[in-house]
């Protein structure tokens, strides 16, 4: 009697690592390994590693796979004020949705928030390219203050 060996299959979704999903979700493929694990700080070799799933990710690998995801740019003290904006926006919007589940008559209300933020934060951005230093200050307190009163109303449920 001869013994059969199973091989698991290496595309089985229940067995792909998160570096393979991430990669996937991204619109990567097998080949792309080196490219996917280039944008956010791997070697070659080191992301074929953890494609294979001969390791695990770390804390800072993951968190760089969720900057990239989010189309963040690496921190600088530049755009340090922009990624705050987004985590209090990223705050506010989970905030609103929990909120919003409670509650059917704020789902409406969470919606409108979550528009009037994307509205501002778009307007934000198409000033800042063609406008100066001085009026991006009254967009940001315009955005605070959106924020802060969204907040409130949220809180207040």
């Amino acid at each position: 009697m001869s013994a059969i060996t199973e091989v698991p299959a290496v595309a089985d979704t229940e067995n792909e690592n998160d570096f393979r999903a991430w990669m996937k979700s991204l619109g990567f493929n097998s080949k792309q390994v080196s490219t996917a694990g280039e944008v956010i700080g791997m070697s070659p070799s080191l992301a074929g590693h953890t494609s294979r799933g001969l390791r695990e990710l770390t804390t800072t690998e993951r968190l760089a796979m969720a900057a990239y995801s989010a189309n963040l740019s690496p921190w600088t003290r530049e755009n340090a004020s922009y990624i705050d904006a987004i985590s209090a926006i990223m705050t506010l919007l989970d905030q609103e949705l929990l909120m919003g589940g409670r509650d059917s008559s704020g789902e409406a209300e969470a919606v409108r928030t979550i528009k009037a933020l994307i509205r501002s934060e778009a307007s934000r951005i198409a000033s800042e390219r063609s406008s100066p230093q001085g009026q991006e200050q009254e967009t940001d307190q315009a955005i605070l203050a959106l924020l802060r009163a969204a907040a409130q109303g949220a809180s207040g449920r």
